[in-house]
């Protein structure tokens, strides 16, 4: 079973290697969580890079400077207003269009982590990770349940 687990987050460091548009809809969407209460706090950016450089197939996969460099971008792009938002929004569909289901789980989960970073999931939260799972076309309530 252990081996299966390996092999499978092995192949999914090659298959995520350079595909900077699936790690640019997971930043968006940690960005987009981050500032579902109108502001980012400095502990939500430390989760969103936390969520990130921690994750087993994402650091494997990126260099640890050019995970920052897209999460603080993504996360400079949350603050920028509506039209900051929407364009957030945008990557997050941009890699829908490029990735496999699994690779789109793993977008949801990984907001769905920086959500909970805190110990609680906000309400406005769970509006923006509701909003995200439609535009993945993935069941919300499925993966609060992990």
């Amino acid at each position: 079973m252990f081996g299966k687990m390996l092999e499978k987050l092995s192949g999914g460091f090659s298959r995520l290697s350079g595909r900077t548009d699936l790690l640019e809809g997971i930043a968006a969407a940690a960005a987009l969580v981050a500032a579902a209460d109108g502001d980012i706090e400095d502990e939500e950016v430390v989760a969103v890079l936390a969520a990130l450089e921690n994750h087993p197939v994402l650091s494997k996969s990126f260099k640890s400077s050019e995970i920052e460099r897209i999460a603080d971008t993504m996360l400079k792009r949350a603050k920028a207003g509506a039209a900051g938002r929407l364009g957030l929004m945008r990557e997050i569909e941009e890699a829908k269009a490029r990735s496999s289901v699994e690779d789109l789980e793993m977008l949801l989960v990984i907001a769905i982590d920086v959500s909970n970073s805190d110990g609680e999931m906000e309400p406005q939260e769970k509006v923006v990770l509701g909003k995200i799972a439609k535009t993945l076309n993935l069941n919300l309530s499925t993966y609060l349940d992990l």
